[in-house]
C-alpha cells in the first residue's frame, strides 16, 4: 500500500468515526427531549393538616376506644407519614392520604355510637323530669328543655357531633335543673297535703272530743 493510499484510508476511517459520533449525539438529544426530567413531589402540606384536624376530632370525642382497630392502623399511617414527610413526599402522601381515610372511618363507625351514649344520658335525665311530671310542675323551663333536645337529636340525626354534643349536654342540665324544680314543688304541695290532712285529724278529734264531753253531761242529767 502507497503512502497515498494510507492517508486516503486513514481519512475515510475519520469520516466514518465522525459520523458514528455525530449519529450518537443525535440519538441522545433525542432520547433527553423524549424523556422529561422528573418533578420533586411537593410537600404534601394539605394532606398532613387534614390528617391532624381529624385526629383531633376523634380524640376530642374519645372515638378510638369505639373503634380500636381501626384508629391503631390510622395511628400508625400517620406516624409513616410524618416520618417521611420532606424526606419522601410521594411515600408520605401515600401515608397521609390513608390516614385521612382512616380517621374518617373511625368517625363514622365510631361517631354514631357516642352519640348513642350522650343520648342516653340526656333522656334519662328527661324521664326523671318526666317522672315527676315537670311538664306541667315548671312548665316554661321544661318546654326550653324540650326545644334544646329536639334540636339535639335533628343534630344526631345528621351525625354532627359538636352540634349534638352541645344541646345534649345542654338539655341534660336544663332537664336536670327541672326535675330539682319539680321535685320541690312536689315536697312541698306533699307538705302541705300532710299537714291539711293533722289539721283534719285534730279537728275530727278536738270535734269528737267536745261531742263526748257533751254526751257526758246529758247522760249526767
Amino acid at each position: 500500500m502507497t503512502s497515498g493510499e494510507a492517508r486516503g484510508r486513514r481519512t475515510r476511517m475519520r469520516k466514518t468515526l465522525l459520523i458514528v459520533l455525530a449519529g450518537a449525539a443525535l440519538l441522545m438529544a433525542a432520547s433527553c427531549k423524549s424523556t422529561p426530567p422528573e418533578e420533586a413531589v411537593p410537600l404534601p402540606e394539605t394532606e398532613l393538616a387534614k390528617a391532624k384536624e381529624l385526629k383531633a376530632k376523634a380524640d376530642l370525642y374519645k372515638l378510638g376506644p369505639l373503634a380500636q382497630a381501626e384508629y391503631t392502623a390510622t395511628e400508625s399511617d400517620l406516624k409513616a407519614g410524618e416520618e417521611t414527610y420532606g424526606k419522601d413526599n410521594a411515600a408520605s402522601k401515600a401515608s397521609l392520604d390513608k390516614a385521612i381515610a382512616g380517621y374518617q372511618a373511625v368517625i363514622a363507625k365510631a361517631g354514631p355510637l357516642y352519640l348513642g351514649t350522650i343520648h342516653d344520658r340526656t333522656a334519662a335525665a328527661k324521664k326523671a323530669a318526666d317522672d315527676l311530671k315537670a311538664s306541667v310542675a315548671v312548665k316554661d323551663d321544661y318546654a326550653k328543655a324540650q326545644a334544646v333536645y329536639d334540636r339535639a337529636l335533628a343534630a344526631k340525626t345528621s351525625g354532627d357531633l359538636e352540634a349534638a354534643t352541645k344541646d345534649y349536654e345542654e338539655a341534660r342540665k336544663m332537664f336536670e335543673a327541672v326535675k330539682v324544680v319539680a321535685q320541690q314543688k312536689r315536697d312541698k304541695a306533699l307538705a302541705a297535703n300532710a299537714d291539711a290532712a293533722q289539721a283534719l285529724d285534730e279537728s275530727a278529734a278536738k270535734a269528737a272530743e267536745a261531742q263526748a264531753a257533751l254526751d257526758a253531761e246529758t247522760f249526767g242529767e
